[in-house]
Protein backbone atom coordinates (compact mmCIF):
# COMPACT_ATOMS: atom_id res chain seq x y z
CA UNK A 1 0.00 0.00 0.00
CA UNK A 2 0.93 3.56 -0.90
CA UNK A 3 2.14 5.48 2.51
CA UNK A 4 2.84 9.07 2.64
CA UNK A 5 3.78 9.08 6.60
CA UNK A 6 4.59 6.35 9.42
CA UNK A 7 4.28 8.15 12.64
CA UNK A 8 5.64 6.84 15.55
CA UNK A 9 3.00 8.04 17.85
CA UNK A 10 4.10 6.52 21.33
CA UNK A 11 5.02 10.57 21.30
CA UNK A 12 3.57 12.48 24.12
CA UNK A 13 2.77 15.98 23.69
CA UNK A 14 3.73 17.93 26.93
CA UNK A 15 0.79 17.97 29.37
CA UNK A 16 -1.57 16.13 26.56
CA UNK A 17 -3.73 13.04 27.61
CA UNK A 18 -3.99 10.97 24.68
CA UNK A 19 -1.24 12.86 22.48
CA UNK A 20 -0.28 9.97 20.56
CA UNK A 21 -4.18 10.58 18.97
CA UNK A 22 -3.60 13.86 18.80
CA UNK A 23 0.06 13.51 16.85
CA UNK A 24 -1.94 11.09 14.52
CA UNK A 25 -4.82 13.84 14.14
CA UNK A 26 -2.38 16.18 13.26
CA UNK A 27 -1.39 14.42 10.06
CA UNK A 28 -4.85 13.15 8.81
CA UNK A 29 -5.25 16.70 8.79
CA UNK A 30 -2.41 17.71 6.95
CA UNK A 31 -2.82 14.94 4.37
CA UNK A 32 -6.88 15.00 4.08
CA UNK A 33 -6.43 11.77 3.36
CA UNK A 34 -6.29 9.14 6.13
CA UNK A 35 -5.17 6.03 4.34
CA UNK A 36 -1.79 8.04 3.27
CA UNK A 37 -0.96 8.15 7.64
CA UNK A 38 0.01 4.61 9.01
CA UNK A 39 1.10 4.19 13.09
CA UNK A 40 4.11 2.44 13.86
CA UNK A 41 1.75 -0.18 15.97
CA UNK A 42 -0.58 -0.96 13.90
CA UNK A 43 2.52 -1.18 11.06
CA UNK A 44 4.29 -3.84 13.41
CA UNK A 45 0.48 -5.26 14.04
CA UNK A 46 0.20 -6.32 10.55
CA UNK A 47 3.80 -7.06 9.80
CA UNK A 48 3.28 -9.70 12.77
CA UNK A 49 -0.11 -11.10 11.37
CA UNK A 50 1.37 -11.30 7.87
CA UNK A 51 4.09 -13.29 9.52
CA UNK A 52 6.79 -10.65 8.07
CA UNK A 53 10.24 -10.33 9.78
CA UNK A 54 11.58 -7.65 7.25
CA UNK A 55 9.82 -4.58 6.01
CA UNK A 56 11.16 -2.69 3.10
CA UNK A 57 10.66 0.77 1.44
CA UNK A 58 11.95 2.12 -1.32
CA UNK A 59 12.64 5.19 0.20
CA UNK A 60 12.38 6.47 3.63
CA UNK A 61 12.97 10.14 5.60
CA UNK A 62 13.57 9.48 9.10
CA UNK A 63 12.41 13.35 10.46
CA UNK A 64 12.18 13.96 14.62
CA UNK A 65 10.17 16.74 15.46
CA UNK A 66 11.61 19.89 17.91
CA UNK A 67 9.84 21.13 21.04
CA UNK A 68 9.75 24.50 20.22
CA UNK A 69 6.61 25.06 19.80
CA UNK A 70 5.68 23.05 22.88
CA UNK A 71 8.01 23.86 25.16
CA UNK A 72 8.98 27.52 26.96
CA UNK A 73 12.19 27.62 26.08
CA UNK A 74 14.23 31.01 26.88
CA UNK A 75 15.63 31.41 23.53
CA UNK A 76 14.59 29.74 20.31
CA UNK A 77 16.57 25.90 19.50
CA UNK A 78 18.86 25.47 17.22
CA UNK A 79 16.48 23.68 14.76
CA UNK A 80 14.15 26.51 15.20
CA UNK A 81 13.94 29.48 12.28
CA UNK A 82 11.91 32.65 11.71
CA UNK A 83 9.03 31.39 9.27
CA UNK A 84 9.51 27.68 9.84
CA UNK A 85 5.93 27.42 10.25
CA UNK A 86 5.04 29.53 7.42
CA UNK A 87 5.18 26.45 4.95
CA UNK A 88 2.91 24.84 7.03
CA UNK A 89 0.23 27.60 7.32
CA UNK A 90 0.23 28.23 3.35
CA UNK A 91 0.15 24.52 2.72
CA UNK A 92 -3.34 24.04 5.47
CA UNK A 93 -4.54 27.29 3.73
CA UNK A 94 -4.26 25.33 -0.07
CA UNK A 95 -5.71 22.04 1.94
CA UNK A 96 -8.80 23.49 3.79
CA UNK A 97 -9.10 27.04 1.70
CA UNK A 98 -11.35 29.38 3.67
CA UNK A 99 -14.62 30.37 1.67
CA UNK A 100 -17.93 32.03 2.85
CA UNK A 101 -19.33 28.36 2.83
CA UNK A 102 -16.73 26.58 4.50
CA UNK A 103 -16.68 29.36 6.86
CA UNK A 104 -19.93 28.93 7.67
CA UNK A 105 -20.07 25.08 7.62
CA UNK A 106 -17.13 25.66 10.13
CA UNK A 107 -18.82 27.79 12.35
CA UNK A 108 -21.97 25.45 12.43
CA UNK A 109 -19.57 23.17 14.23
CA UNK A 110 -17.87 25.58 16.50
CA UNK A 111 -20.06 28.21 17.63
CA UNK A 112 -21.72 28.09 21.36
CA UNK A 113 -25.23 28.53 21.78
CA UNK A 114 -26.51 28.36 25.25
CA UNK A 115 -28.96 25.79 26.27
CA UNK A 116 -32.42 25.85 27.19
CA UNK A 117 -31.27 26.38 30.91
CA UNK A 118 -29.44 29.40 29.80
CA UNK A 119 -27.15 28.88 32.77
CA UNK A 120 -24.75 27.14 30.46
CA UNK A 121 -23.79 27.22 26.38
CA UNK A 122 -23.11 24.29 24.11
CA UNK A 123 -22.19 24.02 20.60
CA UNK A 124 -24.87 23.46 18.30
CA UNK A 125 -25.25 22.50 14.29
CA UNK A 126 -28.91 23.85 13.60
CA UNK A 127 -29.10 25.22 10.23
CA UNK A 128 -30.27 28.40 11.57
CA UNK A 129 -27.47 28.97 13.85
CA UNK A 130 -26.81 32.86 14.12
CA UNK A 131 -26.85 33.39 10.61
CA UNK A 132 -26.35 37.00 10.89
CA UNK A 133 -23.10 36.92 12.58
CA UNK A 134 -21.86 33.96 10.06
CA UNK A 135 -22.96 35.97 7.25
CA UNK A 136 -22.42 39.99 7.95
CA UNK A 137 -18.68 39.75 9.22
CA UNK A 138 -14.94 39.51 7.85
CA UNK A 139 -12.33 37.84 9.63
CA UNK A 140 -10.86 41.78 10.13
CA UNK A 141 -13.19 42.91 12.01
CA UNK A 142 -13.71 39.03 13.77
CA UNK A 143 -12.86 38.58 17.76
CA UNK A 144 -13.29 34.72 18.45
CA UNK A 145 -13.47 33.44 22.31
CA UNK A 146 -12.07 30.06 22.81
CA UNK A 147 -13.97 28.33 25.36
CA UNK A 148 -14.10 24.93 26.99
CA UNK A 149 -17.41 22.55 28.17
CA UNK A 150 -15.46 20.75 30.42
CA UNK A 151 -12.21 19.86 32.43
CA UNK A 152 -9.72 22.23 33.47
CA UNK A 153 -9.58 25.82 32.52
CA UNK A 154 -12.87 26.84 32.26
CA UNK A 155 -13.21 30.57 32.58
CA UNK A 156 -15.03 31.40 35.47
CA UNK A 157 -15.64 34.99 35.13
CA UNK A 158 -16.85 35.04 31.19
CA UNK A 159 -19.76 37.26 32.12
CA UNK A 160 -17.36 39.56 33.01
CA UNK A 161 -14.74 38.93 30.09
CA UNK A 162 -17.88 39.57 27.57
CA UNK A 163 -19.24 42.71 28.84
CA UNK A 164 -15.87 44.15 28.77
CA UNK A 165 -15.13 42.87 25.09
CA UNK A 166 -18.26 44.23 24.32
CA UNK A 167 -17.58 47.51 26.01
CA UNK A 168 -14.73 48.51 24.11
CA UNK A 169 -16.08 46.85 20.68
CA UNK A 170 -18.98 48.31 21.16
CA UNK A 171 -19.31 48.93 17.51
CA UNK A 172 -21.86 47.19 15.29
CA UNK A 173 -18.77 46.34 12.92
CA UNK A 174 -17.30 44.35 15.23
CA UNK A 175 -18.49 40.49 15.36
CA UNK A 176 -17.46 38.68 18.99
CA UNK A 177 -18.19 35.21 18.84
CA UNK A 178 -17.44 32.46 21.70
CA UNK A 179 -16.33 28.62 20.14
CA UNK A 180 -15.64 25.50 21.41
CA UNK A 181 -13.20 23.09 19.72
CA UNK A 182 -14.57 19.94 22.63
CA UNK A 183 -15.15 17.90 19.55
CA UNK A 184 -15.23 19.51 16.45
CA UNK A 185 -12.97 18.43 13.24
CA UNK A 186 -9.71 20.12 13.27
CA UNK A 187 -10.66 20.96 9.80
CA UNK A 188 -13.41 22.95 11.60
CA UNK A 189 -11.08 24.50 14.02
CA UNK A 190 -9.06 25.40 10.95
CA UNK A 191 -11.21 27.24 9.50
CA UNK A 192 -12.61 29.05 12.65
CA UNK A 193 -9.46 30.30 13.40
CA UNK A 194 -8.46 31.43 9.70
CA UNK A 195 -12.18 33.50 9.56
CA UNK A 196 -11.08 35.35 12.93
CA UNK A 197 -8.45 38.07 13.01
CA UNK A 198 -8.09 37.68 16.86
CA UNK A 199 -7.80 34.56 18.72
CA UNK A 200 -8.80 34.48 22.51
CA UNK A 201 -7.86 31.49 24.87
CA UNK A 202 -7.04 30.16 28.12
CA UNK A 203 -3.19 28.61 27.42
CA UNK A 204 -3.65 25.16 27.47
CA UNK A 205 -7.09 24.94 25.63
CA UNK A 206 -5.79 25.59 22.08
CA UNK A 207 -4.36 28.28 21.96
CA UNK A 208 -1.19 26.81 19.33
CA UNK A 209 -4.08 27.22 16.80
CA UNK A 210 -3.48 30.81 16.95
CA UNK A 211 -0.63 29.36 14.49
CA UNK A 212 -3.54 29.38 11.83
CA UNK A 213 -4.80 32.98 12.31
CA UNK A 214 -4.51 35.36 9.16
CA UNK A 215 -1.28 37.15 8.47
CA UNK A 216 -1.53 40.22 11.29
CA UNK A 217 -3.60 38.33 12.94
CA UNK A 218 -3.50 38.69 16.45
CA UNK A 219 -3.55 35.21 19.38
CA UNK A 220 -4.43 36.58 23.46
CA UNK A 221 -2.93 33.98 25.37
CA UNK A 222 -4.64 33.90 29.22
CA UNK A 223 -2.32 32.38 31.72
CA UNK A 224 -2.92 30.37 34.10
CA UNK A 225 -0.63 32.43 36.52
CA UNK A 226 0.98 35.57 36.49
CA UNK A 227 4.34 34.47 35.97
CA UNK A 228 3.90 31.90 34.03
CA UNK A 229 5.92 31.42 30.69
CA UNK A 230 3.87 33.05 27.69
CA UNK A 231 3.82 30.11 25.11
CA UNK A 232 2.69 31.71 21.92
CA UNK A 233 5.03 34.08 22.17
CA UNK A 234 7.64 31.29 20.42
CA UNK A 235 5.03 30.83 17.77
CA UNK A 236 5.25 34.66 17.45
CA UNK A 237 8.95 34.43 17.43
CA UNK A 238 9.20 32.17 13.94
CA UNK A 239 5.99 33.27 12.46
CA UNK A 240 6.86 37.47 12.42
CA UNK A 241 3.50 37.82 11.07
CA UNK A 242 1.42 37.61 14.05
CA UNK A 243 1.07 39.14 16.84
CA UNK A 244 0.84 37.58 20.39
CA UNK A 245 -0.57 39.53 23.51
CA UNK A 246 -0.42 38.03 27.02
CA UNK A 247 -3.47 38.56 29.83
CA UNK A 248 -3.14 37.81 33.35
CA UNK A 249 -5.18 35.54 35.13
CA UNK A 250 -6.45 35.90 38.98
CA UNK A 251 -4.09 32.97 40.59
CA UNK A 252 -1.36 35.05 42.31
CA UNK A 253 0.27 31.67 43.74
CA UNK A 254 3.76 31.32 42.98
CA UNK A 255 3.66 27.99 42.33
CA UNK A 256 2.51 27.52 38.33
CA UNK A 257 0.79 23.84 39.20
CA UNK A 258 -1.35 24.88 41.67
CA UNK A 259 -2.61 27.45 39.35
CA UNK A 260 -2.90 24.49 36.51
CA UNK A 261 -4.70 22.09 38.51
CA UNK A 262 -7.45 24.96 39.48
CA UNK A 263 -10.93 23.67 37.97
CA UNK A 264 -11.35 27.40 36.67
CA UNK A 265 -9.17 30.42 35.32
CA UNK A 266 -10.35 33.88 36.43
CA UNK A 267 -9.37 36.31 33.96
CA UNK A 268 -8.08 39.79 34.97
CA UNK A 269 -10.37 41.77 33.61
CA UNK A 270 -8.21 45.16 33.66
CA UNK A 271 -5.45 43.33 31.91
CA UNK A 272 -7.48 41.72 28.95
CA UNK A 273 -8.90 45.29 28.50
CA UNK A 274 -5.40 46.97 27.99
CA UNK A 275 -4.67 43.84 25.20
CA UNK A 276 -8.24 44.45 23.62
CA UNK A 277 -7.61 48.14 23.23
CA UNK A 278 -4.47 47.65 21.41
CA UNK A 279 -6.07 45.23 19.45
CA UNK A 280 -8.74 47.95 18.46
CA UNK A 281 -6.32 50.27 17.15
CA UNK A 282 -4.50 48.14 15.23
CA UNK A 283 -7.82 46.50 13.91
CA UNK A 284 -9.77 49.26 13.01
CA UNK A 285 -9.44 50.93 10.04
CA UNK A 286 -8.58 47.40 8.62
CA UNK A 287 -12.25 46.22 9.52
CA UNK A 288 -13.98 49.71 8.00
CA UNK A 289 -11.82 48.21 4.74
CA UNK A 290 -12.77 45.29 4.67
CA UNK A 291 -16.91 45.81 5.82
CA UNK A 292 -16.56 48.44 2.28
CA UNK A 293 -15.92 45.36 0.18
CA UNK A 294 -17.19 42.49 1.77
CA UNK A 295 -20.31 41.08 0.06
CA UNK A 296 -22.39 39.19 2.24
CA UNK A 297 -23.26 35.67 2.37
CA UNK A 298 -26.05 33.62 0.47
CA UNK A 299 -26.74 30.58 2.28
Amino acid sequence: NKMNFLVDNRAVVYGANGSGDIVMNVFNFLTRRSNSVMSLQDLETESRQSEKHNICFEKLVVGMLHDDLVHAHKILNPGSEVGMIDLLREHAKNVYPLTKESSIAALKDTLFEPDDNGDKEVPSKTVDLRKSDIEEYPPECTITFLRRKFATRVISNFDDVMSATERIFHEDKWNIRTVSFDGPSMEAQFLTVQSSMVFVSVSGTGSHLGMFLPDGGTSIEILYNNIAAVKNKYICEVSPNMNCLAVKSGCEDVEYWNCKKTLNTEVNIESLEKSLESVKIDLSNKCDEAMESFTRIGI
